[in-house]
């Protein structure tokens, strides 16, 4: 085992690449960078980092629209359903009172049952 660590080791030892390294990475650097074919730049246009942003904003404010508008219908219907309620309460409770009324009547033309 420790054979195979002294290996290892010395594989993975730091080594100083030399000024022939050096003197070819800046010159590299140094060059100018080779320009995209015209056709792959115009395929690459659209996602540009402030493209994206935009295509991103825009997406968003439609999903938030969207969003609103079904929030708005969903009240609307809540506030109609509510309604309707208020409108069913207060005619259950005269129908109610007119039974009343028609089955006190029953009871005094039949002498009081």
């Amino acid at each position: 085992m420790s054979s195979l660590e002294d290996r290892l080791r010395d594989a993975l030892r730091r080594e100083d690449p030399g000024p022939e390294f050096t003197a070819r990475l800046l010159a590299r650097a140094a060059a100018a960078p080779a320009l995209m074919p015209d056709w792959w730049r115009r395929l690459a246009a659209p996602f540009r980092p402030a493209k994206i942003r935009w295509a991103a904003a825009g997406v968003l404010a439609c999903l938030l629209v969207v969003a609103g508008a079904v929030e708005y219908r969903q009240r609307q219907a809540r506030i109609e359903g509510e309604a309707a309620k208020r409108q069913l309460v207060l005619a259950l409770r005269v129908a109610g009172t007119k039974l009343h009324l028609a089955r006190a009547k029953v009871v005094e033309l039949n002498g009081g049952l």
